[in-house]
């Protein structure tokens, strides 16, 4: 009997069960460092408690003013804002004494911008500084003149304006804008 040759039997040219596995393990490992590296945006996440404070007593202030039946103001300044009180010679004087509206600065990575009405101020804490250095050369009084940015009428009106809390370590930067009528908003805007 002839011997005849035998077919050489042909393995397929797919991956096996195994190698498929070794693979989706490998990517899901690599994916995780990648999740990590990125991590979360802690300044981000800081500026958005940062606007919700801020809102929260804003909206306070707002309240309090209509039911004290008082005028009061915001100053702002590059690193954080505190609430004024017109007193009974209609000058803006600091709410001492008062646990909730009282200065606040903002943490050292947070730069804060304020817009009136679509355009920014004059008065930076550099500019106060020097207003104030005038008024001290002038020497027509020795108590400090605030001059606010932003008012908060016992009629529950408010001067409208937007509030910009950014940080150079951060692509997110928060918008707390306020109306004529008190009501306020805030967003978030990613840059690039």
């Amino acid at each position: 009997m002839p011997l005849l040759p035998v077919p050489h039997v042909r393995r397929s040219a797919g991956f096996t069960l195994l190698e498929l596995m070794v693979v989706l393990v490998l990517i899901g490992i690599i994916f995780t460092f990648a999740m990590l590296s990125l991590g979360g945006d802690e300044l981000g996440e800081l500026m958005e408690q940062e606007t919700h404070r801020m809102m929260t007593l804003l909206d306070l202030a707002s309240d309090e003013a209509v039911l004290r039946g008082e005028e009061l103001a915001v100053l702002f300044s590059e690193d954080g804002y505190e609430f004024l009180l017109l007193n009974e010679q209609q000058r803006w004087q600091r709410t001492e004494g008062d646990g909730l509206l009282k200065a606040y600065t903002l943490p050292a990575d947070i730069d804060l911008r304020l817009e009136i009405e679509g355009e920014p101020p004059i008065l930076t804490a550099s500019a106060v500084k020097e207003e104030e250095q005038e008024a001290d050369d002038d020497a027509v009084e020795n108590e400090e003149e605030l001059q606010p940015q932003v008012f908060i009428l016992s009629s529950g009106e408010m001067t409208p304006f937007t509030v910009i809390l950014k940080s150079p370590q951060s692509r997110l930067r928060y918008h707390l804008t306020a109306s004529l009528l008190g009501s306020m908003s805030w967003e978030v805007e990613e840059t690039l």
